[in-house]
């Protein structure tokens, strides 16, 4: 139950990722309306004969609702919990903030549909205990898709697709503890040697195309002598410390809780700074080609973050696009078209 109860509160402070078509909302969520029961008439009172205070329903303007999910009452519970140990103990709300952060959770693939192209292979391997699960398709150059935080492989479907359409091998991932691939947390460094591992089994990659979170995983893998010949960067955060500040501000941490979530986050990395695992840092070390692509209404990561990536990457370009968010950026006809030119050239 608590599993579940956190997995809860992990997609709503993660954001995690996916839009959702009206039809999809929950009841309470759609506009008043499309909700069953709305728009019949009074038992005494034929709807005919309503008066109607703004003039014609046909004409009046059609109210927009925000289609953020509203939190069950175990979210809200565990989170009013979360605020009273914020009084009691900053220790304990750090420890709990701690838990969440390394927990992807999986309720926001739920609506993602299956990618199962012709002669798809699936395979596994063991990491850390955990079952990791990876897909290939096709033959020729190798393309690695590595998906975000909270997400899972079949995110990538449409960049997969044209991909195969142009003679490509592809290859794509569920990361550990994300989609099918076993386990309750990762983190950067266990993503980072998931994508290692599979280029041992499958070979060189002639290019890799990475989102968000799986951007800063991919550049500490080729760091550590992941090959490649270029990398293709979309909705990349700039530091892991922009990353955490986002987080304590959504889950409504106080400043001594942020700070001990601080702290206990540099014990983790042990020896390194949170520079060393910063994507804006890392990409000083990359000589491969790059293509980062950022969207400027992206409300989770902002495009300047993309920004700050690209101007510490030694070959790169830039290409920003308009009002389409930080996940259906990986759909669009013009960014997909742009990734298989960038690749081919």
């Amino acid at each position: 139950m608590g599993e579940k109860i956190l997995e809860g509160v992990i997609n709503e402070a993660k954001g995690a990722e996916m839009d959702r078509p009206e039809k999809d909302r929950p009841e309470n969520d759609r506009p008043e309306k499309d909700r069953p029961g709305k728009n019949r008439p009074g038992k005494n009172r034929p709807e005919k004969n309503r008066p109607e205070k703004n003039g014609p329903e046909k004409n009046r303007p059609e109210k927009k609702r925000a289609s953020k999910l509203k939190p069950s009452i175990n979210q809200i519970s565990l989170m009013a919990v979360f605020q009273l140990l914020q009084l009691v103990s900053p220790r304990l709300s750090s420890f709990m903030a701690y838990h969440l952060w390394f927990h992807p959770g999986r309720k926001s693939i739920k609506k993602i549909p299956p990618f199962t192209p012709e002669g798809v292979s699936v395979s596994t391997f063991k990491l850390n205990r955990k079952t990791v699960y990876y897909w290939c398709a096709g033959s020729g150059p190798a393309v690695l898709l590595v998906h975000g935080w909270a997400s899972c492989g079949n995110q990538m479907a449409r960049p997969a697709q044209a991909l195969l359409d142009k003679g490509y091998k592809v290859i794509w991932m569920d990361a550990p503890a994300h989609g099918q691939s076993t386990g309750w947390q990762t983190n950067l460094f266990e993503c980072a040697e998931a994508i290692s591992e599979i280029q041992k089994r499958e070979g060189n990659f002639d290019a890799l195309i990475a989102h968000s979170f799986g951007v800063p995983c991919s550049l500490y893998a080729m760091k550590k002598g992941l090959v490649t010949q270029k990398l293709i960067a979309i909705s990349t955060p700039a530091t892991v410390t922009g990353l955490i500040d986002k987080f304590c501000k959504i889950i409504k941490a106080n400043k001594k809780t942020h700070q001990s979530l601080s702290g206990r986050m540099k014990l983790f990395i042990g020896d390194l700074s949170m520079s060393d695992i910063a994507a804006e840092d890392m990409a000083r070390e990359i000589d491969q080609a790059c293509l980062v692509i950022h969207d400027k209404h992206d409300r989770m990561i902002r495009s300047k973050e993309g920004l700050a990536v690209q101007k510490n990457l030694k070959h790169s370009t830039f290409m920003l696009t308009q009002r389409l968010g930080h996940n259906r950026i990986l759909n669009d006809p013009q960014v997909i078209a742009r990734c298989l030119e960038f690749i081919k050239a």
